[in-house]
């Protein structure tokens, strides 16, 4: 069994309405073929630069899994033959990438003395 990332973009009206159901749809597509969920996120909807089967809009599913190499194709057939599921890609990896969340940090200010002055000038540094 190998280390699998798949990115699903599931049609937004679908997504939008019962976002559950969307994500059950995908996951009993891929348990079918004898495969383990590790992780199942829900990034964001977006627009598209061009449509998709019609759509303009989707919502995208990142999902980390262990499979026998010998049934992607077969889920990938499986993938395309659903309505829900817009477009897929599934690549392998050697590890689960961790999700920062989004947050603006201020960048830490330190004093730093002129020989000058007697007192200290903030220097802006980033980590």
């Amino acid at each position: 069994m190998r280390l699998y990332e798949g990115m699903f973009i599931i049609d937004d009206t679908v997504a939008s309405s019962d976002w559950e159901a969307s994500v059950k749809q995908i996951h009993d597509i891929l348990k079918n073929r004898g495969i383990e969920i590790l992780k199942s996120e829900k990034w964001e909807e977006r627009k598209f630069a061009y449509k998709l089967k019609g759509h303009k809009r989707g919502t995208y599913l990142l999902t980390y899994f262990k499979a026998p190499e010998d049934s992607i194709s077969l889920i990938k057939r499986d993938l395309q033959l659903s309505e829900n599921v817009l477009r897929s890609l599934i690549v392998k990896v050697n590890k689960i990438k961790e999700t920062k969340p989004k947050e603006t940090e201020k960048p830490k200010e330190e004093p730093v003395v002129n020989s000058d002055d007697t007192k200290p000038t903030p220097v802006v540094t980033s980590e």
